[in-house]
């Protein structure tokens, strides 16, 4: 066990809780869903979603919404693995009968190391919030300049947040930003039906028939990276155990061997289908939303949002159709979006790094305070680099796209072939009913189907060219 979920066996006596009924209860016991959908907002639903609609029109509203949705069950079932054996995502990795290194499963190994390219994801987000700052608040009347500026700003205080490392309090910070973000672009997508730049039934119809549209490569590349990058991505999937051992879920089941451990584990987990229903319908909306105004208005005019400006550039999804009034509502809701994104992204590498160095003895498992520096310094590390990146970079969408279209391709299949074969060997007393493990596979093969036709559509047009 990592000093994550390590304690004493009256301390998890003091810790067991018996799950909420009623709908304030309930709503007061959700919260790990929500620290993960706050983790993509910013790169999938705001950056990648409407640049691919600018790009394709309504033709990809299929993949917005199956990229969304499709992950469910694998989402409840690798939650479900974590509340009936209390382990951290690599603990349960280890325990597949798979070559290990120093005891750590190499699926383990491979998925920590793919969130270095990954992250880039969050350096294209550094830089679209600095560019957003900026053209709020400009600090030089060189655009490239102040934006850099913002960039060291905004590391410095995001770091700040991450020094703390308290979930409670971050789950609380990322609620907040969420319902910012939530309140604007709904209200969007519903105004929007008032103005020229309305759109139809037949639009919907037209996305929902699972084309490629004219460019077949191109769209490809865009199903993949919206795999990677919307609704429980890949990395989210795997941070999910981190939060909810974080929440207490874990805590509050107490000893398999305890007293009403089966009825109890049964309780939380159908809290936690809640907790992933409602950030799943929840992300869906959004998503859909943004997609839905960005095919409206940025596609239709033919605008291809990039650059440092990308956020500014997107804004005009709003201002050309409600008027200037509406950027800096739009603004706001963005900066929650990227903001809220960063800090949960940096903070679930910090958690990954972790764990991965207590699995391979680098760290003493039961050192809480050697797990909360090692943390900062990895955090620390990552701000620095995404930084450097950023300051470098000035096209945000490109490091954004690149960093989901690596996720969706590589980080996607790995963990979903890991979570599969931990959810038929989770404790038999809880496991998934024979309805939902129909679901599960369904959903993996559905997954599998998307990215291999588009990889065999992406090989083929390289093999031409």
């Amino acid at each position: 066990m990592s000093a994550m979920n390590n304690m004493p066996e009256e301390k998890a006596k003091e810790g067991i809780k018996a799950p909420p009924r009623t709908i304030l209860g309930i709503l007061g016991a959700v919260g790990p869903g929500i620290v993960v959908i706050g983790s993509v907002m910013g790169s999938g639903e705001l950056i990648n979603t409407p640049k691919q609609a600018s790009l394709f029109g309504f033709v990809l509203l299929w993949a917005v919404i199956v990229s969304c949705v499709i992950k469910y069950f694998l989402q409840i079932e690798i939650g479900r693995h974590t509340l009936a054996h209390n382990r951290t995502p690599l603990e349960s990795l280890n325990s597949l009968p798979f070559p290990k290194f120093r005891g750590t499963s190499w699926i383990g190994l491979v998925f920590v190391f793919s969130t270095i390219p990954t992250s880039l994801v969050f350096a294209g987000m550094l830089g679209a919030t600095s560019g957003l700052t900026h053209s709020i608040i400009p600090l030089s009347n060189s655009p490239e300049f102040s934006a850099q500026i913002w960039m060291a700003i905004l590391a410095v205080i995001i770091f700040g947040i991450l020094w703390r490392n308290v979930y409670l309090e971050m789950e609380k910070l990322i609620t907040f930003l969420v319902l910012g973000f939530s309140i604007s672009v709904v209200l969007g997508v519903l105004l929007i039906q008032g103005t020229e730049f309305r759109f139809t039934t037949d639009d919907i119809i037209s996305g929902m028939t699972f084309s490629l549209g004219d460019n077949h490569s191109a769209a490809a590349i865009a199903v993949i990276s919206l795999m990677g990058s919307l609704g429980a991505t890949a990395n989210e999937l795997f941070m999910y155990p981190y939060w909810i051992l974080e929440k207490g879920y874990t805590r509050f089941v107490g000893s398999p061997k305890s007293d009403g451990w089966v009825e109890r584990t049964h309780g939380w987990i159908r809290i936690l289908q809640i907790d992933i229903g409602i950030t799943t319908l929840l992300a869906t909306v959004i998503t859909a939303a943004y997609f839905l105004i960005g095919a409206s208005v940025l596609h239709r005019q033919g605008i291809d949002p990039k650059g440092l400006d990308v956020v500014n550039e997107l804004s005009r999804m709003f201002t050309d159709t409600y008027g200037d009034w509406s950027r800096l509502v739009f603004l706001a809701g963005a900066f929650c979006t990227l903001f809220s994104t960063i800090i949960v992204g940096i903070a679930a590498f910090g958690r990954m790094w972790g764990d991965m160095l207590i699995s391979l003895k680098l760290i003493p498992a039961q050192d809480p305070a050697a797990l909360k520096r090692t943390h900062r310094i990895i955090e620390l590390s990552y701000m620095v680099v995404l930084f450097l990146i950023s300051i470098s970079s000035f096209d945000p969408v490109a490091n954004v796209i690149f960093g989901q279209f690596f996720a969706g391709l590589v980080g996607m299949p790995l963990l979903m072939f890991a979570i599969c074969w931990l959810a038929f060997r989770t404790d038999r007393r809880v496991r998934m009913g024979r309805l939902s493990a129909i679901f599960l596979v369904i959903s993996v093969i559905a997954i599998v189907a998307c990215l291999m036709i588009s990889t065999i559509i992406l090989i083929n047009k390289w093999m031409v060219a």
